[in-house]
């Protein structure tokens, strides 16, 4: 689910502070900056406990199962292996508990800066390897 952008601090601090300044309940003045009124309630508690409103950092989600020192070791090894035989590789080096999906070595290798053949059976790259990553190949992006 996509949680959307957090409300500038500018306006958290001028809702609180007219909360705090005035004599209107939380309620009048939700209204006023035309927020929810448990928005501006949650906005008012945290500047009591923590002495700011800026909005909480983001959590980081799961944690990748895969191991990346064992990973890059594996495609160190074999450059040219294909995503399930770097998986099989590296399902032979962990722990049977520890073992993964081809999918999560796809995702660990798109988070590392892999690039990877898409088919199997086309023509080999005649300009470079395939399985660099994209920090080595070019210094600047486009994103």
């Amino acid at each position: 689910m996509h949680m959307p952008n957090p409300f500038p601090i500018e306006l958290r601090e001028r809702a609180v502070r007219a909360y705090e300044e005035g004599e209107e309940s939380h309620t009048a003045v939700a209204e006023r900056f035309s927020l929810n009124p448990w928005t501006l309630l949650r906005w008012i508690v945290r500047r009591r406990e923590t002495g700011t409103v800026a909005p909480l950092p983001k959590s980081g989600g799961r944690t990748s199962p895969v191991d990346v020192a064992v990973l890059e070791r594996v495609v160190r090894e074999t450059p040219d292996a294909t995503t399930e035989e770097l998986k099989r590789a590296y399902n032979g080096r962990v722990d049977r508990a520890d073992r993964v999906h081809r999918s999560s070595i796809l995702r660990a290798l798109h988070r590392s800066g892999y690039v990877f053949k898409k088919n199997v059976r086309g023509p080999q790259s005649r300009t470079a390897p395939t399985s660099t990553p994209n920090a080595k190949r070019s210094a600047g992006g486009s994103r």
